[in-house]
């Protein structure tokens, strides 16, 4: 019968209601309760099956550890030190924390050697990194400003080693940094992996076992060589966070959205309680709560046509830099809150190319909060009128309309979701 009276709340709703109101059952009221977590739970599983984060090593927040000083070791001619007074500066919106966060620190690796025409520092014992395809890490990125001399080297060369040193692959960094500014930071991204075009293999190395790297500049003549690392960190690797934390995030769905529903049902129901009540009218609770619970009906179905607009997203790979910004906006949907001009020209056009193809989703979401909360306060007009038959219309709807308003308020304040 309860399943029944569920679907004349949408095709009957005056039936319905005041079917529900001269028996009351709480059993309807639950289904709709374990309906409306169960629906929204698939549809952020739907959407963050869509979704693919990247990963980097060191992971943001250590990825100072790989220009560091104390990690490297140089050619008996080349000093290293940490240069603070010339980092490579570039903050991430972060969205855990509400701000920027300064991704490589305060400093940047300085190498220095003084009459000579070449230098190698090399960086070991730090990492094992997987850069094998499809799964692993796909690039090496690798932020370099050439201070002296005022030339690019003649021939430079980067060395990969796979758990010693007999067994490496070395890749000629030459032609990038012949094409790199003298002064500036330049940006460089170096292919890895099997398929990565530009590596040759001396012994037997692994593109899974990854464990230590190597740079060497020469240059035509003797000089002063100053060369500064920025950053420097593996990335291209993506995932889901379904494939991450799964568990974590049901736990998070389920409390958030089962608090969000319960929210709503208690203060659509006190609301209108509380003007009855002012209104010194009799009023009886169980009757009122059980039928506002039916009527929230319609945030199941908003969470279904949520789901379906959700399956239609096209994948989404959020670099390293675009991903820790993003959070859930006001109506479940995932976006980015930091500013987009504050990022590199290559990660803004990968969040513009996001935005363009998630606006049809948004709209969607938009839409379904707009029609679902105009729906619910219609049903709870029909609540009122069926109540409180005396009641003129104009009253019923400014009734519900107040109690609608500061539902969605309180639901925004306490969840952060409507």
């Amino acid at each position: 019968m309860f399943l029944n009276d569920l679907a004349q709340v949408v095709y009957a709703p005056s039936k319905a209601f005041k079917k529900i109101i001269e028996n009351p059952k709480y059993i309807g009221a639950l289904l709709v309760l374990v309906l409306f977590v169960g629906l929204t739970i698939g549809f952020e599983f739907v959407q963050f099956s869509k979704i693919y984060t990247e990963n980097t090593v060191p992971e943001v927040g250590q990825q100072q550890n790989f220009i560091n000083s104390t990690s490297w070791t140089g050619s008996s001619n080349v000093a290293l030190s940490n240069n603070l007074a010339d980092p490579f500066n570039y903050s991430i919106y972060v969205a855990a924390i509400g701000g920027d966060y300064s991704v490589f620190g305060n400093s940047s690796l300085e190498m220095d050697a003084t009459h000579t025409n070449n230098i190698t520092a090399a960086l070991g014992n730090v990492f094992n990194v997987d850069c094998n395809a499809p799964s692993g890490y796909q690039n090496l990125s690798m932020t370099i400003k050439l201070v002296a001399p005022p030339a690019a080297p003649r021939s430079a060369a980067l060395t990969l080693y796979s758990i010693n040193d007999t067994n490496y692959y070395t890749y000629d960094l030459t032609s990038s940094l012949n094409s790199a500014k003298v002064g500036v930071w330049n940006n460089l991204t170096i292919p890895l992996g099997s398929k990565a075009p530009g590596w040759t293999s001396t012994g037997t190395p692994s593109w899974g076992n990854i464990t230590a790297l190597q740079l060497s500049l020469t240059y035509p003549g003797d000089s002063n060589i100053t060369v500064r690392i920025g950053a420097l960190f593996f990335r291209g690797q993506f995932e889901s966070p379904e494939q991450t934390n799964s568990l974590g995030l049901v736990e998070q769905f389920l409390s958030s959205y089962g608090f969000q529903f319960i929210l709503i049902w208690f203060a659509l129901t006190g609301i209108i309680y509380l003007f009855f009540y002012g209104l010194k009218t009799a009023h009886v609770w169980k009757p009122l709560f059980v039928a506002t619970g039916y009527a929230l009906i319609v945030l199941d179905i908003r969470a279904l046509v949520n789901l379906i607009a959700a399956a239609t997203l096209p994948t989404l790979y959020y670099p390293y830099d675009i991903a820790l910004g993003v959070r859930f906006n006001f109506f479940g949907a995932t976006t980015y809150a930091g500013t987009a001009g504050s990022l590199t020209a290559q990660s803004q056009a990968i969040l513009n190319n996001i935005n363009s193809a998630t606006a049809g989703f948004g709209s969607v979401i938009f839409l379904t909060f707009i029609i679902s909360y105009i729906w619910v306060g219609a049903l709870s007009t029909i609540i009122i009128g069926t109540l409180k038959p005396e009641f003129s219309m104009s009253k019923r709807i400014i009734i519900a309309a107040v109690a609608i308003a500061v539902t969605i308020f309180l639901s925004l304040l306490l969840v952060g979701l409507v």
